[in-house]
């Protein structure tokens, strides 16, 4: 029977240093841990077969990569199937370990090297943006790879993110923040997830979160840029949009100026989802690789009025035969016009600063309250925000359905109205 020993701890194994010469730290139940020159930690189970008088070492793997609880597990299995006059195959012996010590060495350096490299933020990072992304909007996991890829990884990518501190993050984020500090405060953001993503992977103790509360310079966070109080102003706006010399791109923002759907959801809009007929557009809360499409990430239908339908059915005669209701342009890689062309396009206009593809958002929530009377439970039902619970989610998909249907085709007028001129003096309301 194995000599009973005190069982190891977590600590112990870890608080193990190599010596000049292996030895070998008992568990019990024939299981011990050896510890080369070279600092490689090998499980190894003593077993004697039925009949037999000596003892048959038998290496089962490595330490960390085979954990304590792993390794009592195997041992356990390998007592009993020993009792049963099973050997267990596929196994150094453990006294072949000195014999083997330049390739012990060799193992435990690329061992050594392998966790390194998983612990790096380059490593980390990738494994993080990768869960992320199951979850995220497909605009929202663009955005942060751009910045883990282009501001993080090439300061911080050969970073151990076992060790990482504080001091070693601060002066990226504020150099970014003197420069694009929205982009900084992301940044901020996902370097503290990345952090705790490599606690829960083990990597760093639960204590050890950076400390970046207070790293940036307070700056005034403001709102996307937005007609909502000049109608002649957005009357500019639609009618730079009626002028705009790209067909695609002008159908584009014309279907979000009448939807007021997010730019990324209006960009990769998909034929299989207009119904011409019914006048409606079904969007999935879902991407077919399971990202969000709907920023709640529940299905989405909204009605389209006349002006829409007139839009999309020119687009179904050019682009009918394909998947995407708007294709993409010139040098662009993606399946549909990307989104940042129908931004670009009203920056070309004029209208930075002063107008985007998602200030048609705010133009329908202001105006359209202000304008058109428009209930407020209406206009945020329109919008997509989510319900604070699930019965209002389920009152606004039933109640306000044929309501939505006027108050889209009443914005839609209404747009038409203010692109021909036909404002009178804006007075808001107290």
């Amino acid at each position: 029977m194995p000599r009973l020993a005190k069982p190891l701890t977590e600590l112990q194994i870890a608080k193990a240093k190599p010596k000049a010469k292996p030895y070998t730290l008992p568990d019990g139940n024939g299981l011990f841990l050896m510890v080369s020159a070279a600092g490689l930690k090998t499980w190894v189970v003593r077993y004697r077969l039925p009949g037999k008088s000596t003892h048959t070492p038998a290496t089962i793997g490595h330490y960390p990569a085979l954990t304590l609880a792993d390794a009592r597990v195997r041992a356990l299995e390998i007592q009993r199937d020993a009792k049963q006059g099973i050997a267990t195959a596929g196994t150094r012996k453990a006294r072949q370990l000195e014999a083997v010590v330049g390739d012990a060495e060799q193992e435990a350096e690329a061992l050594a090297l392998a966790e390194a490299e998983r612990a790096t933020f380059r490593a980390v990072s990738g494994r993080w943006l990768a869960e992320k992304r199951i979850g995220w909007a497909a605009e929202t996991y663009r955005k942060a790879r751009l910045v883990v890829d282009s501001y993080l990884i090439p300061k911080l990518g050969d970073a151990d993110m076992r060790t990482l501190e504080t001091k070693d993050v601060r002066p990226i984020l504020v150099e970014m923040a003197a420069t694009v500090p929205q982009l900084a405060r992301k940044a901020r953001q996902h370097v503290g997830s990345i952090v705790e993503h490599a606690i829960h992977e083990g990597l760093r103790s639960d204590e050890s979160a950076l400390r970046l509360a207070r790293i940036l310079p307070t700056i005034r966070s403001g709102h996307m840029p937005a007609v909502t109080d000049d109608e002649n102003k957005l009357g500019a706006v639609m009618r730079g949009i009626d002028a705009h010399e790209n067909r695609v791109v002008r159908a584009a923002l014309t279907l979000a100026a009448l939807t007021v759907m997010r730019s990324g959801v209006v960009a990769s809009a998909r034929w299989s989802e207009i119904d011409l007929g019914a006048g409606y557009w079904n969007i999935p809360g879902k991407n077919p690789d399971g990202s969000n499409r709907m920023k709640t990430g529940q299905d989405f239908s909204t009605s389209l009025p006349t002006q829409a339908l007139e839009v999309l059915r020119e687009m179904h005669l050019r682009s009918g035969e394909g998947e995407y209701v708007f294709p993409p342009q010139a040098r662009q890689n993606s399946p549909h016009v990307s989104r940042d062309s129908l931004s670009g396009a009203l920056r070309g206009m004029g209208f930075q600063g002063e107008h985007t593809t998602h200030g048609f958002r705010a133009s329908l929530r202001t105006l359209g309250r202000e304008r058109l009377g428009i209930d407020v439970d209406v206009l945020e039902a329109q919008l997509a925000h989510a319900p604070k619970d699930e019965v209002q989610a389920a009152y606004a998909r039933v109640k306000f359905k044929e309501q939505r249907r006027e108050v889209m085709q009443a914005w839609a007028d209404y747009l038409d109205k203010v692109k021909g001129g036909n404002v009178v003096e804006f007075k808001r309301k107290a």
